[in-house]
């Protein structure tokens, strides 16, 4: 029989908090997928905050399947191309780049595998 599951980013399963102590990440897991809401507050960067906690990595290794709440994110390719997204903006990033808050209000991403 099919099932209905609800999870709130209010109440989530884990928790991350940047060093800065203002920007962090909520998960929430259904079986094995999880959602991550990431709130990046103005000044938050790839480099600053990620890069450091790396064994060395230029940029980000990863695959990201973004939607941009509220707030701007620009993301820096290796290739040196740029792309700003904003509210309503769906992102779709291939390995190989760097990411920084863009303005002065805060950065709210949902982020999915």
């Amino acid at each position: 029989m099919a099932t209905t599951q609800v999870k709130r980013f209010d109440e989530p399963d884990d928790v991350y908090t940047f060093e800065d102590g203002k920007s962090g990440a909520d998960f929430v897991t259904i079986e094995d997928r999880t959602v991550i809401r990431s709130r990046l507050a103005p000044g938050w960067s790839w480099d600053e905050f990620v890069k450091p906690q790396t064994d060395g990595w230029t940029s980000c290794p990863e695959i990201h399947h973004e939607y941009v709440v509220s707030g701007r994110i620009r993301y820096l390719m290796e290739d040196g191309s740029e792309t700003i997204a904003g509210p309503g903006s769906y992102i779709d990033i291939q390995p190989g780049h760097r990411a920084w808050v863009e303005g002065k209000e805060e950065c709210v991403l949902i982020d999915w595998d």
